[in-house]
């Protein structure tokens, strides 16, 4: 990361969101550079480097997974944020795993991106700093619960710690953990991850998410359907299989 103001490249094939978007992020204190695609961004890092780019996945030449994986092959520290209107779980927990610091979905509040990208540079920028080396992993339950995960990036392995997962959602050999300022990947199914979680704190609501009981706002029910509202703004759907449960554990 520079010393000075950080360099962001936008990458978005949509002239009117990719613009005013780019105004906002100056009026912010960025320096931000705009491209409509992957030749364009290639352009731009060949002139100067950047301290992160924000990718659309949905672009026609070069989709952003695509550009993704080209990066992280160079071994570049540069900060991935992917921007798309894609709500499929195993679409972020591509972008995940191919070096995606982050994702923010479509439609969204300048705002929210601007935060995400200040996290995301103060992570990287602590990331480059000289550590002793250390190798973590996640240790299976012995008897009780796991409190914590080490999980494998594209800089190191990174502690999260139990407490501060606010929801869980998996889909197949994977799991999305959510916290206040970013998504962890794991390889993990939802089998190995219910005998590691403590259910007093985090309990199972479909057959593919659990929430964190302390991070529930509300329980909103529409028709026949049943959703969480957490602290974050999230909103998990609740299995018709959990919902008795649920409600009994939130007493509401």
């Amino acid at each position: 990361m520079s010393a000075t103001v950080p360099h962001i490249v936008l990458v978005d094939d949509e002239e009117d969101l990719r613009e005013p978007t780019a105004a906002y992020l100056s009026d912010q204190g960025l320096d931000v550079s705009e491209a409509d695609g992957g030749r364009a961004l290639d352009a731009v890092l060949a002139t100067r480097p950047a301290d992160l780019v924000v990718l659309d996945v949905n672009m026609p030449e070069e989709d952003g997974f695509s550009i993704a994986r080209r990066l992280r092959a160079t071994g570049s520290p540069i900060g991935i944020i992917m921007l798309t209107a894609r709500r499929d779980v195993i679409d972020r927990i591509a972008g995940l795993e191919l070096g995606a610091d982050d994702y923010v979905m479509k439609p969204f509040e300048p705002g929210e991106l601007l935060a995400r990208i200040r996290t995301v540079l103060r992570r990287t920028a602590a990331a480059s700093l000289p550590v002793e080396s250390k190798e973590h992993t996640t240790p299976a339950p012995t008897g009780g619960y796991q409190s914590e995960f080490w999980i494998p990036t594209g800089r190191g392995q990174v502690r999260v710690a139990v407490e501060t997962i606010e929801w869980i959602e998996a889909a197949k050999d994977y799991a999305l953990f959510h916290t206040a300022d970013r998504s962890h990947m794991v390889r993990a199914t939802m089998a190995a991850l219910e005998a590691a979680l403590d259910p007093a704190h985090l309990i199972r609501v479909h057959r593919s998410a659990f929430v964190q009981l302390n991070a529930v706002q509300a329980i909103n029910q529409i028709g026949r359907h049943t959703t969480l509202l957490l602290k974050s703004g999230a909103t998990v759907k609740v299995g018709p299989q959990h919902v008795n449960a649920v409600r009994q554990r939130l007493r509401r």
